[in-house]
């Protein structure tokens, strides 16, 4: 879950012109940031998590388990120069961890992050734009896990307890309505918590977008809506106790997003997603996401309003 609210927090916020294309809840754009130094984001998700499966294929519950993430990610960019930029955010999160013996919650801030966005090509054309940009950053351990003589249960961790390094290439294609944007990169662990080590997280995602309305701008004031659908995946590998790979951990997940975005003004954007499993490959016995829903807004201050 911390990888699924991290990779969320790394989406920026963009210009009109791209945004007129729609851009993906989930997945990263390489599209530049205007006075990014002026720039938030913030949205609340609700993760549901309550289908057991043994090796992919589910199973019976007995013990009613399943876990409930309410999120409200906060991320702002900060423009260093015309084609860099400083991410930086922390999540506040709420769990649930319910069984019939009873019910469990824990709530409070997330691991932080830092990120860097570097723009690597440049192809600006009358129709539209091309863009390849590198990421590079991680998380800090700044989320709750409880200590060595009481340790939390997984479900209601708010964090990693280790520093989590992450890299990845984001290319974003837009002509006029339509656009394209791709995320591969990778994330691991630089350490473990009471002992055990996350396994390492292969990321892809394909994300496009369709402006619906208006079909062709009258004025840079026109509100747009735009319509998107993307394809989240992560390949996982097993979390490792004393070098033993755990069995019980790690998978493949692939997630179908379709997502709808309004522009009321050159500088907001509201947005909704959801998100369905279509893959969810699991190794051995664990609980498996059910959906995932998110609301947000984006907001760029151009010039104290103007």
């Amino acid at each position: 879950m911390r990888s699924t609210v991290f990779g969320m927090l790394l989406l920026g916020l963009v210009a009109r012109d791209a945004f007129s294309q729609a851009m993906p809840f989930h997945t990263p754009t390489a599209m530049p940031l205007p006075l990014a130094e002026h720039a938030l984001r913030a949205f609340y998700q609700r993760i549901e998590l309550g289908s057991l499966l043994r090796d992919g294929d589910e199973i019976g519950n007995p013990e009613g388990a399943r876990v409930s993430v309410d999120a409200l990610p906060l991320a702002a960019p900060y423009g260093l120069t015309g084609k860099t930029t400083l991410f930086l955010g922390i999540p506040y999160l709420r769990k649930t961890f319910e069984e019939r013996a009873g019910e469990r919650r824990n709530s409070g801030l997330g691991d932080a992050f830092v990120l860097i966005k570097q723009e690597l090509l440049q192809r600006d054309f009358l129709a539209g734009n091309r863009r390849l940009a590198l990421f590079a950053g991680g998380t800090l351990p700044t989320g709750e896990t409880g200590d060595a003589a009481d340790p939390l249960p997984p479900a209601l961790r708010l964090g990693a307890g280790t520093v989590t390094l992450t890299g990845f290439a984001v290319y974003s294609h837009v002509d006029d309505r339509v656009g394209v944007h791709g995320r591969l990169g990778y994330s691991g662990a630089l350490g473990d918590r009471f002992g055990v080590r996350p396994g390492g997280r292969l990321l892809y995602d394909v994300g496009f977008g369709y402006r619906l309305l208006p079909h062709a701008y009258a004025s840079m004031r026109d509100a747009t809506l735009s319509a998107y659908l993307e394809l989240n995946g992560a390949l996982e590998g097993r979390a490792t106790r004393d070098s033993a790979r755990l069995p019980d951990t790690g998978g493949h997940t692939l997630f179908v997003s379709p997502g709808i975005q309004f522009i009321p003004l050159p500088n907001w954007a509201l947005e909704a997603s959801l998100q369905l499993p279509v893959v969810r490959e699991l190794n051995g016995t664990q609980l498996a996401p059910d959906w995932s829903l998110a609301v947000g807004a984006r907001t760029v201050f151009y010039l104290f309003g103007h």
